[in-house]
């Protein structure tokens, strides 16, 4: 396992202490070790070290300092977006008290982690566009991958269904795209409900997908723009088609089985794209003003 980070190294601008930073290679972001972590007087810069454990024996153990091989393949096999690559839990703002519930949640869920254990419960986000849950799921397995070496990977349900079909077309089995989805300690599945016309496909896979990490006893985070039933403030409707509820989208099998695994938590507040496309226009234009 990963050793825990040191304290944030404030004199570091690059990675902000973290130790290592994302670059992107064709289309694919690489962890990799920052410039910083050459100086490290455990490792200088190698990122592991001999230490002593528990039962006297020396092993090979990853450097605090964040330069350590494995946390960055496991950080660059997330699959992050590029958007989100950066987004951690202490850059989450929230602007309203459901949006502070829902980071104090992810927190602990962090914090509370035990890798290797089963049966732990996950969370599932619902909420508005830009309410930030996508930030919040990308945060959350970035936090397990550099603090704890959980093997995390991140899905959008619509992408997924995608390469699905592609595979499919190209005679992939079930059981070999459902084996990397199980095999990761937690799955974070973006999204959830969004599909096309085919709605018995989509919720097929979902539920294989649910049912496979459930039964492997392996937590999923989800998220998804569609309110519980009976929630009040929001509606959400794909392109072309009326507004449902999460139960309406997924069916009544599957929304039974998300309350059997997932702690269900409302992220409600402003749409931030808009809050942050406001307080563009409003500096351009506080800009434009200035030079005229």
């Amino acid at each position: 396992m990963a050793e825990p980070l040191p304290a944030a190294r404030p004199e570091c601008a690059l990675c902000g202490g973290e130790g290592f930073t994302f670059q992107q290679r064709d289309d694919k972001s690489v962890a990799t070790a920052c410039a910083c972590t050459a100086r490290c007087p455990s490792c200088g810069g190698q990122g592991r070290l001999y230490a002593r454990d528990e039962r006297g024996y020396e092993v090979l153990r990853g450097c605090s300092c964040g330069a350590d091989p494995r946390r960055l393949s496991l950080l660059t096999g997330l699959r992050l977006p590029p958007k989100f690559l950066l987004r951690t839990l202490a850059g989450y703002k929230a602007y309203s008290p459901a949006q502070q519930r829902a980071l104090l949640r992810a927190r602990r869920y962090v914090d509370e982690f035990v890798p290797g254990a089963g049966g732990q419960r996950a969370l599932l986000f619902c909420g508005p566009p830009g309410t930030g849950k996508t930030h919040l799921l990308s945060a959350m397995l970035r936090d397990l991958a550099a603090k704890k070496g959980v093997r995390g990977r991140y899905e959008e349900f619509f992408l997924l269904l995608s390469d699905i079909r592609d595979g499919f077309s190209h005679g992939v089995s079930s059981r070999e795209w459902l084996d990397p989805l199980r095999q990761v300690d937690v799955l974070a599945i973006d999204e959830i409900g969004k599909g096309g016309k085919n709605r018995e496909f989509e919720q097929g896979i979902l539920d294989e997908v649910l049912s496979v990490r459930y039964n492997a006893g392996r937590p999923t985070l989800l998220a998804t723009n569609y309110p519980r039933p009976g929630t009040v403030g929001w509606e959400f409707k794909a392109d072309g088609q009326a507004a449902e509820n999460l139960e309406a989208r997924v069916g009544p099998r599957i929304y039974s089985r998300l309350h059997e695994m997932c702690d269900l938590i409302d992220v409600l507040g402003p749409d931030q794209r808009e809050v942050q496309h406001d307080a563009r226009q409003a500096r351009d234009g506080g800009s434009r003003a200035d030079r005229g």
